[in-house]
Protein backbone atom coordinates (compact mmCIF):
# COMPACT_ATOMS: atom_id res chain seq x y z
CA UNK A 1 0.00 0.00 0.00
CA UNK A 2 2.82 2.39 0.44
CA UNK A 3 3.92 2.29 -2.98
CA UNK A 4 0.53 4.23 -3.41
CA UNK A 5 0.23 7.08 -1.05
CA UNK A 6 0.72 9.52 -4.35
CA UNK A 7 -2.69 8.53 -5.84
CA UNK A 8 -4.36 8.23 -2.22
CA UNK A 9 -3.54 11.78 -2.11
CA UNK A 10 -4.74 12.91 -5.05
CA UNK A 11 -8.40 11.48 -4.34
CA UNK A 12 -8.15 13.24 -0.99
CA UNK A 13 -7.31 16.76 -2.73
CA UNK A 14 -10.17 16.19 -5.26
CA UNK A 15 -12.87 13.71 -2.94
CA UNK A 16 -15.63 15.77 -3.88
CA UNK A 17 -14.90 15.57 -7.64
CA UNK A 18 -13.38 12.25 -8.73
CA UNK A 19 -12.74 12.91 -11.97
CA UNK A 20 -10.30 16.32 -10.82
CA UNK A 21 -8.64 13.58 -8.90
CA UNK A 22 -8.36 10.93 -11.72
CA UNK A 23 -6.68 13.79 -13.69
CA UNK A 24 -4.02 14.64 -11.08
CA UNK A 25 -3.06 10.99 -10.14
CA UNK A 26 -2.93 10.80 -13.81
CA UNK A 27 0.01 13.36 -14.48
CA UNK A 28 1.57 12.49 -11.16
CA UNK A 29 1.82 8.89 -11.44
CA UNK A 30 1.75 8.30 -15.52
CA UNK A 31 -2.22 6.01 -14.90
CA UNK A 32 -4.05 4.71 -12.20
CA UNK A 33 -3.18 1.77 -10.10
CA UNK A 34 -4.95 -0.21 -7.15
CA UNK A 35 -4.53 2.50 -5.21
CA UNK A 36 -6.31 0.36 -1.40
CA UNK A 37 -7.76 -2.62 -1.29
CA UNK A 38 -4.52 -4.57 -2.60
CA UNK A 39 -2.22 -6.49 -0.17
CA UNK A 40 0.59 -8.46 -0.56
CA UNK A 41 -0.70 -12.06 -1.58
CA UNK A 42 0.69 -15.32 -1.02
CA UNK A 43 2.59 -14.85 -3.35
CA UNK A 44 4.50 -11.86 -3.52
CA UNK A 45 6.91 -11.71 -0.44
CA UNK A 46 8.19 -15.44 -0.74
CA UNK A 47 11.51 -14.16 -1.67
CA UNK A 48 11.47 -10.94 -0.26
CA UNK A 49 14.62 -9.83 1.87
CA UNK A 50 13.58 -10.35 5.23
CA UNK A 51 12.07 -6.85 6.98
CA UNK A 52 10.93 -5.06 9.82
CA UNK A 53 11.89 -4.20 13.54
CA UNK A 54 14.51 -7.14 14.52
CA UNK A 55 13.98 -8.51 18.38
CA UNK A 56 16.93 -9.98 20.18
CA UNK A 57 17.15 -13.75 20.10
CA UNK A 58 17.93 -16.23 22.82
CA UNK A 59 20.55 -18.99 22.03
CA UNK A 60 17.90 -21.52 22.85
CA UNK A 61 15.39 -19.84 20.59
CA UNK A 62 17.84 -19.66 18.00
CA UNK A 63 19.19 -23.20 18.60
CA UNK A 64 15.13 -24.55 18.42
CA UNK A 65 14.91 -22.21 15.05
CA UNK A 66 17.47 -23.38 12.96
CA UNK A 67 16.50 -26.91 14.18
CA UNK A 68 12.80 -26.00 12.53
CA UNK A 69 15.09 -24.86 8.85
CA UNK A 70 16.99 -27.58 8.60
CA UNK A 71 13.87 -29.79 9.10
CA UNK A 72 11.99 -27.72 6.48
CA UNK A 73 14.63 -28.03 4.27
CA UNK A 74 14.99 -32.00 4.52
CA UNK A 75 11.14 -32.44 3.87
CA UNK A 76 11.47 -29.74 1.06
CA UNK A 77 14.15 -31.73 -0.72
CA UNK A 78 16.19 -28.50 -0.53
CA UNK A 79 20.12 -29.32 -0.45
CA UNK A 80 21.87 -29.56 3.40
CA UNK A 81 23.48 -25.97 3.68
CA UNK A 82 26.93 -24.84 5.21
CA UNK A 83 25.82 -22.90 7.48
CA UNK A 84 22.84 -21.49 8.93
CA UNK A 85 22.06 -17.96 10.57
CA UNK A 86 18.66 -16.51 12.23
CA UNK A 87 17.07 -13.86 13.63
CA UNK A 88 14.17 -12.81 15.29
CA UNK A 89 11.63 -9.86 13.79
CA UNK A 90 8.61 -8.08 13.51
CA UNK A 91 7.72 -8.71 10.00
CA UNK A 92 6.15 -5.25 8.37
CA UNK A 93 4.13 -6.80 6.06
CA UNK A 94 1.90 -8.54 8.85
CA UNK A 95 2.66 -7.42 12.27
CA UNK A 96 3.61 -10.92 13.25
CA UNK A 97 6.78 -12.01 15.09
CA UNK A 98 8.51 -14.20 12.87
CA UNK A 99 12.31 -16.28 12.95
CA UNK A 100 13.62 -16.08 10.25
CA UNK A 101 16.44 -18.81 9.21
CA UNK A 102 18.72 -18.26 5.99
CA UNK A 103 20.79 -21.20 4.43
CA UNK A 104 24.18 -20.16 3.73
CA UNK A 105 26.88 -21.51 0.80
CA UNK A 106 30.28 -22.47 1.77
CA UNK A 107 30.80 -18.98 0.40
CA UNK A 108 28.83 -17.69 2.93
CA UNK A 109 26.23 -16.29 0.56
CA UNK A 110 22.22 -16.91 1.02
CA UNK A 111 20.47 -19.86 -0.21
CA UNK A 112 17.58 -20.36 0.96
CA UNK A 113 15.49 -18.37 3.52
CA UNK A 114 12.91 -20.04 5.95
CA UNK A 115 10.20 -17.92 8.24
CA UNK A 116 8.50 -19.36 11.10
CA UNK A 117 5.68 -17.89 13.71
CA UNK A 118 6.66 -18.40 17.26
CA UNK A 119 4.17 -21.50 17.39
CA UNK A 120 6.91 -23.17 15.05
CA UNK A 121 4.82 -22.98 12.39
CA UNK A 122 6.34 -22.50 8.70
CA UNK A 123 5.32 -18.98 6.91
CA UNK A 124 7.59 -18.85 4.02
CA UNK A 125 10.30 -20.74 2.79
CA UNK A 126 12.06 -19.51 -0.83
CA UNK A 127 14.95 -21.18 -2.62
CA UNK A 128 16.98 -18.53 -4.00
CA UNK A 129 18.23 -17.44 -7.41
CA UNK A 130 15.92 -17.86 -10.78
CA UNK A 131 16.25 -21.35 -12.25
CA UNK A 132 14.69 -21.91 -15.68
CA UNK A 133 14.69 -25.64 -14.92
CA UNK A 134 16.40 -28.00 -17.46
CA UNK A 135 13.78 -30.63 -17.63
CA UNK A 136 10.80 -30.82 -19.66
CA UNK A 137 7.93 -28.22 -18.33
CA UNK A 138 5.30 -29.62 -16.44
CA UNK A 139 1.67 -29.20 -17.10
CA UNK A 140 -0.59 -27.00 -15.30
CA UNK A 141 -2.29 -30.33 -13.87
CA UNK A 142 0.92 -31.61 -12.57
CA UNK A 143 1.54 -28.31 -11.14
CA UNK A 144 -1.71 -28.76 -8.80
CA UNK A 145 -1.00 -31.72 -7.79
CA UNK A 146 2.90 -31.19 -6.89
CA UNK A 147 2.08 -27.80 -5.22
CA UNK A 148 -0.50 -29.90 -2.64
CA UNK A 149 2.23 -32.36 -2.02
CA UNK A 150 4.68 -29.41 -1.33
CA UNK A 151 2.17 -27.84 0.70
CA UNK A 152 1.40 -30.81 2.99
CA UNK A 153 5.25 -31.80 3.28
CA UNK A 154 5.68 -28.08 4.58
CA UNK A 155 3.01 -28.83 6.93
CA UNK A 156 0.70 -26.10 5.60
CA UNK A 157 -2.78 -27.15 5.63
CA UNK A 158 -4.71 -25.52 2.29
CA UNK A 159 -8.65 -25.70 1.78
CA UNK A 160 -11.22 -25.25 -1.28
CA UNK A 161 -10.42 -24.73 -4.64
CA UNK A 162 -6.70 -23.44 -5.94
CA UNK A 163 -5.93 -21.40 -9.07
CA UNK A 164 -2.44 -22.02 -11.50
CA UNK A 165 -0.96 -19.13 -13.20
CA UNK A 166 2.12 -19.23 -14.46
CA UNK A 167 4.83 -17.01 -13.41
CA UNK A 168 6.53 -13.99 -15.41
CA UNK A 169 9.54 -15.06 -14.70
CA UNK A 170 8.76 -18.72 -16.21
CA UNK A 171 7.25 -21.50 -14.43
CA UNK A 172 3.97 -21.86 -12.14
CA UNK A 173 2.49 -20.24 -9.17
CA UNK A 174 -0.25 -22.10 -7.13
CA UNK A 175 -2.63 -20.27 -4.80
CA UNK A 176 -5.36 -21.06 -2.12
CA UNK A 177 -7.53 -18.18 -0.72
CA UNK A 178 -7.98 -18.08 2.71
CA UNK A 179 -11.67 -17.98 3.28
CA UNK A 180 -13.33 -17.21 6.98
CA UNK A 181 -16.95 -17.91 7.41
CA UNK A 182 -17.36 -18.39 3.66
CA UNK A 183 -15.57 -14.91 2.75
CA UNK A 184 -12.59 -14.13 1.11
CA UNK A 185 -9.56 -12.83 2.55
CA UNK A 186 -7.92 -11.05 -0.15
CA UNK A 187 -3.48 -11.22 -0.44
CA UNK A 188 -4.49 -13.75 2.26
CA UNK A 189 -3.82 -17.87 1.57
CA UNK A 190 -1.08 -20.44 0.90
CA UNK A 191 1.13 -20.00 -2.57
CA UNK A 192 3.57 -22.44 -4.02
CA UNK A 193 5.91 -21.26 -6.96
CA UNK A 194 7.71 -24.08 -9.09
CA UNK A 195 10.02 -23.86 -11.60
CA UNK A 196 9.26 -24.58 -15.30
CA UNK A 197 10.18 -28.44 -14.44
CA UNK A 198 8.05 -28.80 -11.23
CA UNK A 199 11.28 -28.22 -9.02
CA UNK A 200 10.12 -26.39 -5.31
CA UNK A 201 11.42 -22.27 -5.98
CA UNK A 202 8.69 -21.36 -2.52
CA UNK A 203 6.29 -21.45 -0.38
CA UNK A 204 4.43 -18.89 1.54
CA UNK A 205 1.56 -18.51 3.98
CA UNK A 206 0.35 -15.20 4.79
CA UNK A 207 -2.74 -14.77 7.17
CA UNK A 208 -3.34 -11.01 8.24
CA UNK A 209 -5.59 -10.48 11.54
CA UNK A 210 -9.05 -9.88 11.27
CA UNK A 211 -11.63 -7.98 13.78
CA UNK A 212 -14.40 -10.05 14.82
CA UNK A 213 -17.54 -10.18 12.24
CA UNK A 214 -20.55 -7.82 13.05
CA UNK A 215 -23.55 -9.84 14.79
CA UNK A 216 -25.92 -8.14 12.81
CA UNK A 217 -24.73 -7.14 8.68
CA UNK A 218 -26.18 -4.65 6.46
CA UNK A 219 -27.89 -6.05 3.24
CA UNK A 220 -26.35 -5.81 -0.25
CA UNK A 221 -29.08 -3.08 -0.75
CA UNK A 222 -27.91 -0.88 2.06
CA UNK A 223 -24.29 -1.16 0.81
CA UNK A 224 -26.18 -0.17 -2.75
CA UNK A 225 -27.24 2.67 -1.15
CA UNK A 226 -24.36 4.06 0.40
CA UNK A 227 -22.47 3.67 -2.84
CA UNK A 228 -24.84 5.47 -4.83
CA UNK A 229 -24.80 8.53 -2.58
CA UNK A 230 -21.03 8.27 -2.78
CA UNK A 231 -21.10 8.30 -6.44
CA UNK A 232 -24.34 11.05 -6.95
CA UNK A 233 -21.51 13.10 -4.35
CA UNK A 234 -18.57 12.99 -6.06
CA UNK A 235 -19.55 12.86 -9.82
CA UNK A 236 -20.91 15.85 -11.63
CA UNK A 237 -24.70 15.30 -13.11
CA UNK A 238 -23.39 15.08 -16.82
CA UNK A 239 -20.71 12.02 -15.78
CA UNK A 240 -22.95 10.37 -13.17
CA UNK A 241 -24.76 8.30 -15.71
CA UNK A 242 -21.12 6.50 -16.60
CA UNK A 243 -20.66 5.18 -13.51
CA UNK A 244 -22.57 1.89 -12.85
CA UNK A 245 -22.65 -0.27 -9.88
CA UNK A 246 -21.60 -3.86 -11.10
CA UNK A 247 -20.96 -5.89 -8.57
CA UNK A 248 -21.18 -6.04 -4.43
CA UNK A 249 -19.87 -8.41 -2.96
CA UNK A 250 -18.28 -9.39 1.19
CA UNK A 251 -14.65 -9.70 1.64
CA UNK A 252 -12.15 -8.88 4.37
CA UNK A 253 -10.08 -5.84 4.02
CA UNK A 254 -7.74 -3.40 5.15
CA UNK A 255 -9.35 0.19 5.89
CA UNK A 256 -7.37 2.74 3.61
CA UNK A 257 -7.96 6.53 3.69
CA UNK A 258 -7.85 6.59 -0.31
CA UNK A 259 -11.00 8.54 -0.51
CA UNK A 260 -9.93 10.97 2.60
CA UNK A 261 -12.18 8.92 5.09
CA UNK A 262 -11.13 8.78 8.37
CA UNK A 263 -9.51 5.17 9.68
CA UNK A 264 -11.22 3.25 12.26
CA UNK A 265 -9.14 4.16 15.79
CA UNK A 266 -9.71 0.21 17.24
CA UNK A 267 -6.90 -2.22 16.19
CA UNK A 268 -4.87 -0.53 13.43
CA UNK A 269 -3.78 -2.96 10.50
CA UNK A 270 -6.51 -5.25 11.61
CA UNK A 271 -8.91 -6.96 8.25
CA UNK A 272 -12.45 -6.05 8.94
CA UNK A 273 -15.77 -7.46 6.62
CA UNK A 274 -16.83 -5.15 4.34
CA UNK A 275 -19.38 -5.03 1.43
CA UNK A 276 -16.61 -4.05 -1.48
CA UNK A 277 -19.38 -2.49 -4.19
CA UNK A 278 -17.30 -2.33 -7.62
CA UNK A 279 -17.82 0.38 -10.56
CA UNK A 280 -17.43 0.59 -13.80
CA UNK A 281 -17.63 3.04 -15.63
CA UNK A 282 -17.97 4.37 -19.68
CA UNK A 283 -18.36 7.31 -21.75
CA UNK A 284 -15.56 10.21 -21.03
CA UNK A 285 -15.55 9.46 -17.43
CA UNK A 286 -14.06 5.70 -18.06
CA UNK A 287 -11.25 8.04 -20.15
CA UNK A 288 -9.89 9.41 -16.81
CA UNK A 289 -10.75 6.70 -14.50
CA UNK A 290 -11.33 2.71 -15.55
CA UNK A 291 -13.26 1.62 -12.59
CA UNK A 292 -13.44 1.85 -8.27
CA UNK A 293 -13.92 -0.40 -5.08
CA UNK A 294 -15.76 1.36 -2.70
CA UNK A 295 -15.68 -0.39 0.65
CA UNK A 296 -18.07 -0.07 3.59
CA UNK A 297 -18.24 -1.77 6.80
CA UNK A 298 -20.44 -4.78 6.75
CA UNK A 299 -21.62 -4.33 10.12
CA UNK A 300 -22.63 0.20 10.07
CA UNK A 301 -22.21 0.75 6.74
CA UNK A 302 -18.73 3.41 7.58
CA UNK A 303 -16.79 4.10 4.79
CA UNK A 304 -13.42 2.70 4.88
CA UNK A 305 -12.01 3.34 1.51
CA UNK A 306 -11.34 1.68 -1.73
CA UNK A 307 -9.51 1.84 -4.73
CA UNK A 308 -8.91 3.50 -8.52
CA UNK A 309 -8.37 1.60 -10.96
CA UNK A 310 -6.42 1.80 -13.61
Amino acid sequence: MSRQNRHRRAARTGVMTLVVAATVACVSGGGFVLAGLDRPSADASAGAAPTGVRITLTTTAAVAAVALATDVDTRLGLPAPASLSAERLTDAGTGRVVDVVTDLDGDGTPVAISRFDLGGQLVSSVRLGLRSGVGTRVTSGFALSHAATIAASAGIPTSGAASVTTRAAGGWLVRWVRTVGGVAVPGDGVGVQLDADGSFHAIVRTEHPLAPAPSAQIDQARARILARARLDMWLSADLRADATISSITLAWVAPNDTFGDPLPTASPGVLRLAWIVRVTTGGSLADRVAGLEIAFDAGNGTPLGGDVLE
